[in-house]
Parts: C-alpha cells; structure tokens; sequence
C-alpha cells in the first residue's frame, strides 16, 4: 500500500526539525492533520470542493485559527477568508500572503494548505514580537484555486482583482448541474455584490504564496528551498486530424487514411519540441478523443489536446506556432486534414528580482540552501503577479507526488518554509 498522509507519520521527524524563533513543529502537524481530516476519502486523501459543506467547515476552523492569534478576520462577498495582522503605519499598502484551502478530487494534504497554515504560523511568529511590522500584513485564503468542480480555477484571486463579475457566476455549472451562482447563494454569500470584493492594486505592496514543489527538483538537487522565478503560462490547443473512417480488415494499407496513427506521429513531435525553444518550456499531451474508437475500425477522426506551458512568453508562442506548422505538413504527408482550434490561453508571469532575492536573502539568513526554479503549475501568485509584485516559495515534494493521497513534504521541510515565509514577510512589512 503506498504512503499515504496521517499525523503519526508527520510526527516521525519531529527530533529532526530545526527550531526557529516563535515557530511550532507540532502546532503544525495539529493544524495540518485537522485539516486533512476534513473532506477524507476512504483512499486516504482528501476530496474538499468549494461552496460545499467540507469547506465551509475547514473554513470555519482556519478563521479561529486567525482569531485566536489576534487577526482582524472578514470574509468577502463570495467567499474569500482575510485576516490582518496590524502594522506600526496602517495606511500604508500591505504585504499579503497565502493560498487555498480546496481540493482536486482524492487529492493530498499539502497542497494549499500549507501554504495557508505557513502564512498563519509565520504571521503569528512575527506577532509574538514586541515591535509591530511597519505594514499591515493580511492572510488569505482563496475560494476555489484548483476549479475542480465547477472547472474555473484560479477563481478566488481573479474575483479580487477585478478580472470576474456577477453575471461570470452563472456560466458555470458542476457535474450535476449545480449553477455556481446559485451554489454561492446556498452558502450564504451574496454575488451580486462581487464588487464589494474588488481590491485595488495600489492598496498590496507584495504577494508571496509559500507552495509545495509539485516536482522533483528540490529534492534531487538536495536543497531546502525553492525561490520561483517565474510561473509558467498554459496554452491548450486543439488538434483535429481528420481522415477516412474504414473497416480495419479490408482497407489496404496504402489506402488508408488514418487519424490515429498521424495523431501518434503528432505527438511525438510534441515531444520533441519544448527543447529547441526553452529551457523552461514543457509540452504535453495528455487527452486525445478518437471517433469511432472501435478495435476494428480505422479511425476517422482524433483529437490532441496540447498542453504547452513556459515562463518565457515569446518562446511558448513560438513552439506552438512551430506545432501549427508541423501539423499542418504533417496531415499533407499522410493524406489528411487537420482543424486547428486555440482553447485556454494564459500569459506566464515572471517574479521580479527584488522578490526572488528578498527570498534567497532569508533563506540564506536561515542557515537554508536554495534553488532558482519556473513553477509550471498555475497558482493564485499568477492572477496576483499581473498586478502587483508576487513570489513564491517551494518546499520539497517526496517523489515529486501531487494532487494525490500520495502528496508528502516532511515536517522539517515543512518548517524551513514556514522560517522563510516569516523572514520574506517581515522584510517586506518593514520596506
């Protein structure tokens, strides 16, 4: 049976954890395992989808988390949680910090909540001391990040810079035809009051959003601690290769036209392609329809989803122009068309110097190795990096797991963050 989260093995490598000022191990694992506890599948992972009873309960309890550490506590018009540490200067902009509290379906314990509970722990830490932060440092968690139920992620933090209106809500449904509008109304939010949700970016001096790697870098380079440098921008594409549906026995090779086995050749070149544009880019195919999809029948119609995704604008729209391309000769060669249709298209976001080295300072500061490194994951730090400067840190992920009962990142590692997060913060609070 594979690993899989519980808070006795969280506290295995409690001995092994480093102690920093103000900072718990085990209120940690307390606070992450009550978490995990909410939304727990059979499987051991977590199932916890937005405006949904899970999550107002693991809302209820992070909002006494954040009471009980003397932040000013409100939630927004359509769910967002905020809590604010006051600073010395409160007019000043704010330095805010965070993440989400929602899930992928049977998903893992870190992803989200740990950024949450770092910023709180952090937050706490650097209230604990007699002098306050310049700036106002504000906590929050996002409604909705992953979109795994009503398929329109990131929601949250677009909703608080302005990028979603009222009428947006009811666009989108769940797989029982759940209308998000009418869900948010269920639990007691008011959407028709969205803008009250609305936050201006002069009003945020900096974002930075503590995550786990998703990856397996950190840990084979051995390293504590990763500093973004960018988050990479996803572009999806459709290719459909159309050919000749024909019985798979008495159509003669050369005769046939055959969308699956151009589509194979396709992909390869997809493959192929993100090294002779970036060093960051990344392509993937990871859905393709196949119509009649029958054993015995050549294919007639195939669909490639491409995924293509880099931190450098200019490099990912040349790999999928140059993708374009090879389709294009590609469907001449082998006797067929080819339709092409541009889906998601979203600019990548690159973290500005000052932050990645207010991070790299702290985790120097901490006694802490690091590593520069592209998220090629989508977080709530892009929808705020359009606007105003935003970083992230990553802490290792066993095994590079995610989005699975399988998701682990160790207590000590765990801690580093935590350490970090809370030097970035001050630092920033005091700019």
């Amino acid at each position: 049976m594979a690993a899989i989260f519980s808070k006795e093995r969280l506290l295995e490598e409690l001995d092994q954890c480093p102690e920093f000022e103000g900072i718990n191990s085990e209120e940690l694992a307390d606070k992450l395992s009550i978490l995990a506890d909410i939304g727990k599948t059979p499987d051991g992972g977590i199932t916890r989808f937005p405006y949904t009873n899970e999550e107002k309960q693991a809302k209820s309890v992070f909002k006494e988390w954040m009471s009980e550490i003397g932040l000013d506590v409100r939630e927004d018009a359509i769910g967002n949680l905020f809590g604010t540490l006051h600073g010395s200067s409160p007019d000043l902009p704010v330095v805010m910090t965070g993440s989400h509290l929602d899930s992928v379906p049977n998903g893992g314990a870190f992803d989200g909540p740990l950024g949450c509970l770092s910023s709180l722990l952090a937050i706490k830490a650097i209230a604990s001391k007699q002098e306050k932060p310049k700036r106002s440092i504000e906590l929050a968690v996002f409604v909705d990040e992953e979109g795994a139920r009503f398929k329109n992620g990131i929601f949250g933090s677009r909703v608080m810079m302005g990028e979603v209106d009222a009428a947006d809500f009811k666009s989108f449904k769940d797989d029982k035809g759940n209308v998000l509008y009418d869900e948010m109304v269920r639990c007691g939010h008011d959407p028709e009051r969205v803008q009250d949700s609305y936050r201006n970016p002069e009003d945020i001096h900096a974002f930075l959003e503590l995550h786990i790697e998703q990856g397996k870098r950190l840990e084979s380079a051995n390293k504590n601690i990763g500093i973004v440098s960018g988050i990479a921008g996803p572009s999806w594409t459709c290719f459909t290769f159309i050919g000749n549906t024909d019985h798979a026995g008495n159509t003669p090779m050369n005769f046939r036209r055959d969308t699956l086995a151009a589509a194979a050749e396709f992909i390869l070149k997809v493959e192929q392609a993100p090294g002779r544009f970036s060093q960051t880019a990344v392509a993937t195919v990871g859905k393709i329809n196949v119509f009649p999809n029958g054993t015995n029948v050549i294919s007639g119609k195939t669909e490639v989803i491409v995924d293509a995704r880099d931190i450098d604008l200019a490099a990912r729209d040349a790999m999928i122009s140059a993708l374009k391309d090879e389709a294009m000769n590609l469907s001449k060669v082998r006797g067929v068309t080819v339709d092409i249709n541009d889906g998601i298209n979203i600019s990548p976001v690159i973290v500005p110097d000052h932050i990645q080295e207010v991070i790299q300072s702290s985790a120097e500061a901490s006694g802490m190795t690091s590593l520069f490194l592209p998220s090629g994951a989508g977080h709530d730090a892009m929808t705020l990096g359009k606007y105003v400067p935003s970083g992230m840190i990553f802490v290792p992920s066993l095994n590079g797991k995610s989005h699975s009962p399988e998701e682990w990142t160790s207590l000590p590692d765990c801690i580093r963050g935590v350490q970090v997060l809370k030097e970035s913060l001050a630092r920033l609070a005091n700019s």
